[in-house]
């Protein structure tokens, strides 16, 4: 009885009917398969094909010729954009070529950066969007950030099929599951280094109501390191749900994005480039790894704990500083107080 393998099959086949079926992590592994299959998997189409599937938003046109000048094309954009960006914290992190307290330094800006968003709710695409930010003066300035403002919203878009509250919005129950359930993916695209990477957590660490706008607050939160030795700062991205009619559906207003640090200072532009670039490049304790839930809740509960450190250590030193200046002000007085008693007896 002969014996079918996998080169009987018609390569055609395999690439338009097999794996095409796949999603990328899958077609990753298959590639390691045989050099057979590695030869298929390899195919930029197919890549191009995994990757618009799982970041809609660069089916922009723009994108296409961006991301084909990639060492791999689709295949390095994927690889760089599926895994999340993690930082090891507790190794020491080197200085960085530039930062905010070297503004005159050598630093290769690109023209512009490029942030494809994507948002679901479970398995429908509620928002999705490209965002292209010139790097001129205006980007270098202090407090920068980046917005996209949704409203009025598309006549097209995808709601979130829940209903709350018209006037007192979503629930703990509601906002615990829009926390679980609400996925969010930013891919930041250097076109000058060719190099992306996904500056989200992926899943909210935070959700809450703000009772006064009745709007729905998720946040999500990358540790990334900072641009001075041992810092770290938070890629905060915040996306506010509004309500529909009647408590009807839910729908994204705004999606932002900025780096803060243990002070939550908004960093400047100048920084965001130069963090971002080396977080691009993993460089300072920085990696692409797929981590589950648990990992992405122990990463922002570091940044929380070094945020309290980082307090306690501010409020002992003011501590320090106000009793250096209340002792200066007591020998101050007590030699004030000495010179007029001595001055009073020499008049005498």
């Amino acid at each position: 009885m002969a014996i079918t393998t996998l080169a009987d099959i018609h390569p055609h086949i395999i690439q338009t009917h097999i794996l095409p079926r796949l999603d990328g992590p899958s077609l990753s592994t298959a590639a390691t398969a045989s050099s057979y299959l590695q030869a298929l998997c390899s195919d930029d189409h197919l890549w191009a094909h995994v990757s618009k599937t799982t970041f809609p938003s660069i089916n922009h046109p723009r994108l296409h010729h961006v991301i084909s000048s990639f060492p791999s094309g689709y295949r390095s954009f994927f690889d760089d954009s599926f895994p999340v960006l993690v930082t090891d914290v507790n190794h020491h992190n080197r200085p960085r070529t530039c930062s905010k307290t070297q503004p005159d330094c050598d630093l290769d800006l690109p023209s512009e950066l490029i942030s494809a968003i994507d948002i679901r709710y479970q398995n429908d695409v509620i928002f999705s969007r490209i965002e292209i930010t010139d790097t001129t003066n205006d980007f270098l300035s202090p407090a920068f950030r980046i917005e996209l403002d949704n409203d009025p919203v598309p006549e097209n878009f995808q709601s979130i099929d829940l209903k709350v509250d018209e006037l007192a919005g979503a629930d703990q129950e509601t906002l615990s599951h829009l926390k679980e359930s609400v996925t969010l993916n930013w891919i930041l695209i250097d076109p000058t280094l060719k190099r992306a990477g996904n500056l989200s957590s992926i899943k909210a660490v935070s959700a809450r109501q703000d009772w006064m706008s009745n709007e729905t607050l998720l946040r999500y939160v990358t540790v990334l390191p900072g641009t001075v030795p041992n810092e770290v700062v938070q890629c905060r991205i915040e996306v506010v749900l509004g309500v529909g009619k009647g408590g009807v559906g839910l729908h994204v207003k705004e999606v932002s994005l900025q780096m803060q640090d243990l002070d939550y200072n908004r960093l400047h532009g100048r920084d965001f480039l130069v963090i971002t670039q080396g977080v691009l490049l993993e460089k300072n304790n920085v990696k692409r790894k797929v981590v589950d839930d648990d990992e992405r809740r122990k990463m922002y509960q570091k940044f929380k704990q070094l945020r309290r450190q980082r307090s306690e250590w501010v409020k002992k030193e003011e501590e320090k500083m106000e009793f250096a200046v209340n002792v200066n002000y007591a020998l101050t007085l007590v030699s004030f107080l000495f010179s007029v008693y001595f001055l009073s007896l020499m008049l005498r």
